[in-house]
């Protein structure tokens, strides 16, 4: 058998298994508000007040109104004025206060919520007015549901018989579909981190025993019905939790440790550059799934012109997961087809394993087996557990509001909202996303010719440094591609490295039964950092996400520079 359509195999599983990061691609549509377009059209002093096209939420909104006199169109106002308020049920401003998510505390008291006032247009019989973010004026659009007030204001006549009317016109904008906070979109997506990372433990021992063609099939099988049943799970947010979150992540764990061990075990000899490879679909899957539900444009090349995407298309939520699933069982289930083991002793032409020194970190050597038990007892393990819950919590946090803040961040820096739509998902869909994958793949080749410490190093150093930096750049586009491009192309290579370390330090045959062990770090940076990712957003306090993560991660460099080698208690006997 050629050892290189096991890396074939690797790269079809992940691709599909990857679609865990694509989750940032529905967090938008679960959040947004959708506007209602249900006025309370005000009729006084015999003038009827209509408004045809209402608010958009988070977009540049154009307001159509009309005014009637006995079914007549009335066209001969000298001005109209309309002023904008967020009111209560009780008629009561609204007021921006930052709210901690679910406990309720004000924390910092805000203005009433308003837009305007906005001059309006005559257009015919209509008068025209848009609400649009524009850095001079401080307008920043409406973006927020609830009861909107058209504080509506209009003269009529000239001198001494000009008349002033006021009216107040009700449109109610109501959450839509979804309505989840920030928070429970990153609840969904971490707890499919937490499944996933949990189930790469038992991954990796039923594949021993049952096989890993078996087992990467079960896994894809388990994926696809998750999304499956997320797809009639309606708006319930239990139900996505139980769908997404912990079938999707059994079955991602079940099917995401089988090309690792399998790659490992056909090439002793590339240990660094296989396990790069055989995870570099994972990240690369993010952008196939990101960019069908939105179209392949990235920046000013479309290469689907005319063609939007399944969201585009108007295609809903549920339904994209119902044929998201579909698409990860067959793709899973396809590769796991040509996942076997070598034969035992089987070992590359010309190759021969290094002699099992252990003095420092660049002899480990992968010749030296501990089994689970003596690993767990090495300070080496917990090092390795460290880093990578540090590493994986930092970017996952990035997967999982790299929009909600470019959107934010961009649109406070005077960008249009729905350009800064455009460019975050160009930033997360085509910069992190490539990165990452491209990331998995040279982060091995590099470990396999400086060690894997002076990687580590390295990697952390870099993602602590420019995590820090993201906050400050990320309301400029060119620097907000470039730091996603930076940042996922450091995560990748978490991916990469650790596998190859767990192989170096505890076995190149154990590396099955091992790294699920250190792998579930993983499922506990997923929970950390995406929820401090959402909890911050909700308060509108990114800073105090970004910046515990970059110097979180440079702790985790000096970690790294301390790393060695372990040795076995009988090897330390002789």
């Amino acid at each position: 058998m050629n050892r290189w359509i096991i890396v074939v195999g690797a790269i079809l599983i992940q691709l599909s298994l990857g679609a865990i990061y694509a989750w940032s691609v529905f967090t938008t549509p679960l959040v947004a508000p959708l506007p209602d377009e249900t006025f309370q059209n005000v009729i006084g002093d015999d003038i009827e007040v209509q408004i045809s096209e209402g608010i958009v939420l988070g977009k540049s909104s154009q307001i159509v109104m009309q005014f009637n006199s006995e079914g007549e169109p009335i066209t001969d106002f000298n001005s109209v004025s309309v002023a904008m308020e967020l009111r209560n049920e009780d008629n009561e401003a609204v007021k921006a206060d930052k709210i901690v998510p679910y406990l309720g505390i004000v924390y910092e008291k805000g203005d009433p919520i308003t837009a305007g006032p906005f001059e309006a247009d005559k257009n015919g019989n209509e008068y025209v007015f848009t609400i649009a973010a524009n850095e001079d004026t401080g307008i920043k659009g409406v973006s927020k549901a609830g009861n909107w007030h058209y504080i509506v204001t209009a003269t009529r006549g000239t001198g001494d018989n000009e008349t002033t009317y006021t009216y107040d016109v009700l449109e109610q904008v109501k959450t839509g579909k979804f309505g989840f906070t920030i928070t429970q979109t990153q609840l969904i997506f971490a707890t499919g981190l937490f499944f996933f990372a949990l189930f790469t433990i038992f991954g990796g021992r039923l594949s021993k025993r049952y096989g890993p063609r078996n087992i990467a099939i079960i896994g894809g099988a388990v994926l696809g019905a998750g999304y499956i049943l997320a797809s009639f799970m309606g708006t319930s947010f239990l139900g996505l939790i139980f769908a997404i979150g912990m079938l999707g992540g059994i079955g991602i764990g079940l099917g995401y440790v089988v090309p690792i061990a399998v790659g490992v075990k056909w090439f002793p000899d590339k240990k660094g550059l296989i396990s790069g490879l055989a995870v570099a679909g994972f990240g690369f899957g993010a952008l196939l799934w990101i960019k069908l539900c939105t179209g392949f444009v990235f920046g000013p090349l479309d290469l689907t012109p005319g063609w939007t995407g399944f969201f585009g298309d108007g295609m809903s939520v549920s339904r994209v997961f119902l044929i998201y699933g579909i698409a990860f069982a067959a793709t899973v289930i396809t590769g796991g087809l040509l996942m076997k083991n070598p034969p035992e002793g089987w070992k590359p032409k010309g190759w021969e394993p290094p002699e099992p020194k252990q003095e420092n970190e660049q002899k480990a050597t992968g010749s030296v087996e501990f089994t689970s038990k003596e690993m767990i007892k090495t300070p080496q393990y917990w090092m390795l557990f460290f880093m990578f819950m540090i590493g994986a919590g930092a970017g996952l946090m990035v997967i999982g509001v790299i929009q909600l803040f470019g959107n934010s961040a961009l649109v406070e820096n005077g960008y249009e909202r729905a350009e800064a739509v455009t460019i975050a998902a160009t930033a997360m869909a085509l910069f992190y996303s490539l990165a990452n994958g491209f990331g998995r793949i040279a982060w091995g080749a590099i470990s396999d010719k400086i060690g894997r410490r002076w990687a580590f190093i390295s990697m952390f150093a870099i993602q602590g440094a420019m995590m820090i930096a993201f906050y400050f750049i990320g309301g400029n586009e060119y620097l907000l591609y470039l730091g996603a491009a930076v940042i996922g192309f450091n995560f990748g290579g978490n991916f990469a490295l650790f596998p190859s370390a767990t192989a170096d330090f505890f076995g190149n045959k154990s590396v099955g039964l091992n790294y699920g062990f250190v792998f579930f770090s993983y499922g506990i940076g997923g929970l950390i950092g995406p929820m401090l990712g959402g909890i911050m957003g909700d308060m509108n306090l990114w800073i105090w996400a970004f910046i515990p993560a970059g110097v979180a991660l440079l702790i985790s460099a000096v970690v790294a520079f301390l790393l060695k080698a372990p040795r076995k208690k009988s090897e330390e006997k002789d």
